[in-house]
């Protein structure tokens, strides 16, 4: 995922997460935390959010924590095409058939 993907998906998780806050700013009040608090708790909570969503599609880590040529190149192609399957090692091009990522 790029970082713009990821910064993206931050900001959306952010917007949820102090919309629903909006609703308990009465009871935060009651205890003692202010709106500048209560902001920062959804700012923070929705930037974790965020970022485990961005990443929630990557396939599983074949080879444990090290990143070996596999790894390198399926990062690659994530990293250039939106609808790179890593499972297949394709992707979809502008004229609608798969392709293999040969990055």
């Amino acid at each position: 995922m790029s970082l713009k993907t990821k910064f993206v998906s931050g900001l959306l998780a952010l917007t949820v997460i102090a919309g629903s806050m909006a609703g308990t700013v009465e009871q935060s009040a009651a205890r003692n935390l202010t709106n500048g608090e209560i902001a920062a708790i959804a700012g923070v909570g929705g930037v974790v959010l965020g970022i485990g969503l961005a990443n929630a599609n990557r396939g599983p880590d074949y080879y444990g924590n090290h990143r070996g040529p596999w790894e390198r190149h399926v990062d690659r192609c994530y990293a250039r095409y939106n609808s790179y399957d890593h499972r297949t090692d394709t992707y979809i091009g502008y004229d609608g058939y798969e392709r293999r990522c040969r990055l």
